[in-house]
C-alpha cells in the first residue's frame, strides 16, 4: 500500500512542481491542498493519517503554524512528521511549533526529496 505526503501549498506551480518531484519515490502517493484549513479537513476525514505533512507557513485562512500547533494537539496527528517550509520565516518557529524540519524557500527538489525519504525510513 502506497504512503500518503500531505503537501499544503497556496503556489499552485510550487505545489504541482512538488508533487512531481515526491512521486519518483517508491511508493509514495501525494494529496494536495491550498491552504491550512483544507488540510484540517483532509486530515480529519482521511484514515490513515499521511505517512509526512510538507507545509508552507504562509497559508491563507490557516496558517501553517496554527495547523502545526493542530496537529500535535490531536492524537491522530501527533505523530506525523512535518517539513515546514518558507521563503520568509527561519524556521525557528516552526520547529519550536512542532515541525520536524525547515526549509528554506527556495530551495532544490533534490533536497524535498531526500528529506521526505529520510522521514519515511525513521
Amino acid at each position: 500500500m502506497a504512503r500518503t505526503i500531505l503537501i499544503v501549498e497556496d503556489d499552485r506551480a510550487l505545489a504541482g512542481t512538488l508533487e512531481i518531484g515526491l512521486l519518483a519515490i517508491d511508493n509514495v502517493d501525494t494529496v494536495t491542498v491550498f491552504d491550512g484549513r483544507e488540510a484540517m479537513e483532509y486530515l480529519e476525514t482521511h484514515s490513515p493519517a499521511p505517512a509526512v505533512v510538507l507545509t508552507d507557513l504562509d497559508l491563507p485562512r490557516v496558517d501553517g503554524y496554527q495547523l502545526i500547533t493542530w496537529m500535535r494537539a490531536r492524537p491522530e496527528t501527533l505523530h506525523v512528521p512535518i517539513v515546514a517550509m518558507s521563503a520568509r520565516h527561519d524556521g525557528t518557529e516552526s520547529i519550536a511549533a512542532g515541525a520536524n524540519e525547515f526549509l528554506t524557500k527556495p530551495f532544490a527538489l533534490a533536497a524535498v526529496r531526500a528529506r521526505v525519504q529520510e522521514l519515511l525510513r525513521a
